[in-house]
């Protein structure tokens, strides 16, 4: 039997070597991407270079054509996920299971931040959804920042569609002080600089501005199964470690959430606290990029349990005994070539 992994995360390395561990020599691992140096290349049986300029209909049909030349059985996508569910019934129809959730028009919404926070204050946690405004050009962007900031905030903004955080922006103009010095500046920007970078921008998509949440995220791995949901929250405590805690107010948000969804497939749903107060970052209907590290801290094999059940297969899962522990984040260092 064949599992694809379609375009992924370096971490796909990880989720497949979790789910090999419990099945071995059950499933032939198929593993395609842009970079032909992709790292979870060195688990996969099987390796494809994808087309790199392709639209979202083209690559439709070419996952399709690609699961009927390489007799895929199970399909596991990332690229162009929300594209591909919304065609899922294609895939069925050559019987290919395909680890996605089955309601597109739900699918399109958790794609975009906005609408995210619209159907999230719709099903009652309204509560959840920190202050935000939606921009259209640069005029938008400085009177959105005028209304947001206060002295006891600091505003950020990132595209509606974003993925992995990639446009995600706080602006902090104490860059511009000496104090700047001794500052990483990653994703901080000054006004001023946000204001020039934005003025050159189309705006085709919206950013969404918001107050800065300024204390720590929680990551949570979900997963909707016969004996009930597995709710994994890992906390990001810093770069080295990751601190797996069941916490009872992070599991009953999450639990409301999934309730409403109703995917049976892997959800990743991510909060981060600001004034002791947890809001929802976004919604992700898929294996998040740590969850090898919330399987690792919990003792729970979720991609595993995923490809399963996908097969008609329920396994039993349990919760540790223990209330929380911690996961160093390490990446597994592998040579890819000696010339």
């Amino acid at each position: 039997m064949k599992i694809w992994f379609n375009h992924w995360f370096s971490t796909a390395y990880h989720l497949i070597n979790l789910i090999k561990s419990e099945n071995p020599e059950k499933f032939i691992f198929v593993g395609s991407n842009k970079n032909d140096y992709a790292i979870y290349k060195q688990t996969c049986d099987e390796w494809q270079i994808e087309p790199a300029d392709i639209s979202e209909n083209d690559y439709v049909e070419y996952c399709l054509n690609f699961c009927k030349q390489h007799e895929i059985n199970i399909f596991v996508p990332r690229r162009n996920l929300t594209a591909i569910a919304t065609e899922i019934s294609k895939f069925e129809n050559i019987g290919v299971k395909v680890l996605t959730g089955n309601n597109p028009e739900l699918m399109q919404i958790l794609d975009d931040k906005v609408k995210t926070y619209e159907y999230i204050s719709k099903i009652g946690l309204g509560e959840i959804v920190p202050n935000f405004e939606i921009v259209n050009s640069v005029e938008n962007f400085e009177r959105a920042y005028k209304n947001l900031k206060t002295a006891d905030n600091r505003i950020c903004y990132k595209l509606v569609k974003d993925e992995g955080a990639v446009t995600f922006r706080v602006i902090d103009d104490s860059l511009e002080n000496a104090s700047g010095l001794y500052k990483t500046p990653n994703t901080k920007v000054t006004f001023d600089a946000a204001v020039k970078i934005l003025s050159q921008y189309n705006f085709k998509i919206p950013l969404l501005e918001m107050i800065y949440l300024s204390g720590q995220e929680i990551s949570v791995d979900c997963l909707k199964t016969a004996q009930g949901n597995i709710i994994i929250p890992r906390y990001k405590n810093n770069v080295r470690y990751s601190e797996i805690r069941f916490d009872s107010e992070i599991m009953e948000l999450a639990e409301k959430i999934l309730s409403n969804l109703n995917f049976s497939v892997p959800i990743n749903i991510q909060f981060k606290m600001h004034n002791n107060k947890p809001y929802l970052l976004e919604i992700n209907p898929r294996m998040s990029g740590g969850l090898q590290l919330s399987c690792l801290g919990s003792k729970i094999n979720i991609p595993d349990l995923a490809i399963n059940q996908i097969l008609g297969i329920n396994k039993i899962w349990k919760y540790p005994e223990y209330h929380s522990c911690k996961v160093a984040n390490i990446e597994t260092p592998i040579c890819l070539e000696v010339n």
